[in-house]
């Protein structure tokens, strides 16, 4: 009797799996065109003005809360989103990564010792696919099979590489083409990130999308792509790599054909989903090994998981303001004159900040933050954002007052 009804249970997860398994592509996407901003992060993007992606946003469907892999740097984030699993599964675990130069193998490898790709996946499957990458960054290359592509360039600045995508889509319509751009991140790291240059970047970064979206339309595929718009990493102050909310967070956007409009979606989004959404959009079967899954509350026909969790939301942190955008130490005044304490609360989010004087944790009774204030002896500020359903991790400045 046990026997039978293991049996019985064992047949309906059966049945269960390949359910999962049957989840048909959406209907009408033939091309797929992700354009990667290097570096720019959640809390940039909310601050600046982006007519561009903001009409992505209203006809698609998107999420401010994207999560990195670690570490935080560019070429193990991007090769997660081509490779649809992270670097513990592909070997590439660092910027200083290249293909003869690693200290961990891949779990698999194809002819070429690397792990299998978005690139060979519709090339095994789709042999005829005109397949392009085109990239700013020259390492970024590094990560590419070429082996299977029709395309794979680089070009010295952001504009030229838009105006050569453009080119590229008019004279090609590619099946699937991955952009990279570079310049966001340069003003993070040059300017300090959430800076006027930094700001302005990712502004200069809307008007090269808006470049390679008009192409799309001229090329006459709009009615046909689905375009996606990621980031590999985020940053803070003038540099990224760690695992702060501001390094680990960027936005990603959805939109085209089979696309929802102006849904914003809950269901959680890391890196190495990218590679699975354009297996998804494209009908590929994806391989075994990846770990990626496509976000298919993005697409219309689809709902939200019905085990999605909710419970506290984790929340970008309150920034100590300064001129340089260097590591907040507070600041240092000498003959006992006052220091000015001016907070900022993350951009677009509803909710407050807490904060200590005495070198306890803020909670939702500490002091509450309106407006900059002065101390004029030696003190420790910890602060904390809150919202109705989520919280901060603590940030903390030190500020000393000489004689």
């Amino acid at each position: 009797m046990k026997y039978t009804i293991l049996l019985s249970f064992g047949s309906l997860l059966l049945l269960f799996g390949c359910g999962q398994q049957q989840v048909k592509a959406p209907k009408g996407i033939e091309h797929v065109v992700v354009i990667g901003l290097d570096g720019m992060s959640t809390q940039g993007f909310r601050e600046a003005n982006t007519p561009c992606m903001d009409s992505l946003m209203r006809n698609g469907a998107y999420s401010y809360e994207m999560r990195c892999i670690i570490p935080s740097v560019s070429k193990p984030n991007w090769n997660a989103m081509l490779c649809g699993a992270g670097p513990d599964i592909t070997g590439v675990t660092g910027n200083g990564w290249y293909r003869d130069q690693f200290d961990l193998q891949p779990v698999v490898m194809t002819s070429n010792h690397s792990f299998p790709n978005i690139f060979w996946i519709i090339r095994e499957q789709r042999p005829d696919a005109e397949l392009g990458s085109i990239y700013h960054w020259g390492d970024f290359g590094s990560t590419l099979d070429e082996q299977v592509m029709n395309m794979s360039k680089t070009y010295p600045s952001a504009w030229e590489t838009a105006r050569k995508t453009a080119e590229y889509i008019l004279d090609k319509k590619p099946d699937f083409l991955f952009i990279q751009l570079d310049d966001v991140d340069h003003f993070g790291h040059a300017d300090g990130h959430m800076s006027e240059g930094y700001i302005r970047g990712i502004e200069e970064a809307d008007q090269q999308v808006k470049t390679i979206v008009d192409a799309i339309s001229d090329a006459g595929i709009a009615g046909s792509t689905m375009i996606m718009i990621v980031s590999d990493h985020g940053g803070v102050y003038h540099g990224h790599g760690g695992n702060t909310y501001e390094e680990m967070t960027t936005p990603v956007i959805f939109c085209g054909k089979g696309i929802k409009k102006g849904y914003e979606i809950q269901q959680q989004i890391y890196r190495y989903d990218v590679a699975a959404d354009v297996a998804f959009a494209l009908g590929i079967t994806p391989p075994q090994v990846w770990v990626g899954r496509p976000t298919l509350p993005a697409y219309e026909g689809f709902t939200e998981p019905a085990n999605l969790w909710k419970g506290i939301r984790p929340l970008p942190a309150p920034f100590f303001a300064t001129e340089t955008y260097d590591r907040p130490d507070g600041g240092k005044s000498t003959g006992g004159k006052p220091l000015t304490v001016n907070m900022k609360a993350p951009v677009g989010i509803e909710g407050e900040i807490r904060y200590t004087t005495d070198g306890t944790d803020p909670t939702r009774s500490s002091l509450l933050y309106t407006a900059p204030f002065s101390v004029d002896t030696t003190t420790t500020i910890t602060a904390r954002f809150f919202t109705a359903d989520g919280e901060s991790l603590k940030a903390t400045a030190r500020y000393e007052i000489g004689k």
